[in-house]
């Protein structure tokens, strides 16, 4: 998932979603992306015991856990992939639409796993609980606000879209369509579900 948000950044058309606050945040403030993220996680993580009413110690204490080493991965896969920069719009596209295939598949399979999910995940499966709705449903509603945030602050701070596009636009849409997909056609993975 890490590497599909730097890979996503390099795109240049945009970051995906669950990165798009932190990026533009990272471009006004002396924070990099992955600082941002492990800031923006804990709000997330803070968030949902409210929204529950309810505070559960073994999924909230994995996503602290997650948190640190997710935020700076982030930063790892930017540095490894600092010389990946595409030059024409066809290897921009093919970078961002790569990186939300393998996005949509990092979060799938986290949230097939059950046992811990990042924080944004998190949110959203407390949504998701709470709503009684899809997951990829509430996902794609999930993106859409992290999105408009993050044109809200790029506009203020400089006057116009900066680290928001396309891509993003691109993200937040078919993030949550492959998840669906996913969701629909891998059964194979049914078969590792642990048993309650």
């Amino acid at each position: 998932m890490t590497f599909a948000i730097a890979l996503s950044c390099k795109a240049d058309l945009g970051t995906s979603p669950i990165s798009s606050v932190p990026w533009v945040l990272s471009m006004c403030t002396p924070l990099s992306v992955g600082l941002l993220t492990i800031i923006m996680n804990f709000v997330f993580i803070a968030l949902q015991p409210l929204l529950l009413r309810a505070f559960y110690w073994r999924e909230l204490m994995g996503q602290v856990i997650l948190t640190v080493p997710f935020g700076y991965s982030i930063d790892f896969f930017m540095w490894v992939l600092q010389d990946i920069n595409p030059k024409t719009a066809a290897a921009k596209w093919a970078a961002c639409l790569l990186s939300i295939v393998i996005l949509a598949f990092g979060v799938f399979l986290e949230v097939r796993a059950k046992i811990f999910f990042a924080a944004g995940e998190g949110l959203v499966n407390v949504v998701t609980f709470i709503t009684r709705r899809k997951f990829s449903l509430i996902k794609n509603g999930f993106d859409i606000t992290l999105v408009t945030i993050s044109v809200v602050i790029s506009l203020l701070e400089f006057g116009g879209l900066r680290g928001v596009g396309l891509g993003t636009i691109a993200a937040a849409v078919l993030v949550g369509r492959m998840i669906y997909i996913y969701e629909t056609y891998l059964h194979f993975f049914d078969k590792w579900k642990v048993k309650a």
